[in-house]
């Protein structure tokens, strides 16, 4: 019973890596865009927040939390991305640079959801 488990458990797990090869050579810049799609649509969630009705404002949130959910696990594989990656030192630290601005946004955004979420 143990083996099958193992067995299991290393298909599954190879499965996943190669999953995970295939995206990081083909979902870079796929990434990127729905990142910053995400972005956008939250932006827009949390600009008129506050003329809405109570329930307006409960939607809003849901919504909200439901697009950081989904954009999460794409920003994770987007900032993830290693040096080896990139033909040269300095295409790769302007590709921190860059990454690390998107992180900040979507930090911002958080935080704001945060207090939005406390009024």
């Amino acid at each position: 019973m143990i083996n099958v488990f193992l067995s299991c458990l290393l298909v599954l797990s190879g499965a996943a890596f190669a999953s995970e090869d295939h995206h990081n050579h083909t979902g870079h810049s796929d990434d990127l865009l729905t990142l910053l799609q995400y972005k956008i649509a939250i932006g827009k969630l949390q600009k008129g927040f506050t003329e809405l009705t109570p329930q307006e404002k409960t939607n809003n949130l849901t919504s909200q939390h439901a697009t950081l959910n989904k954009a999460l696990p794409v920003l994770r594989n987007y900032i993830a991305i290693p040096e080896s990656r990139y033909p040269n030192l300095d295409m790769y630290q302007q590709s921190l640079q860059s990454r690390a601005a998107l992180l900040n946004e979507y930090a911002e955004l958080l935080q704001k959801l945060h207090v939005l979420s406390a009024e």
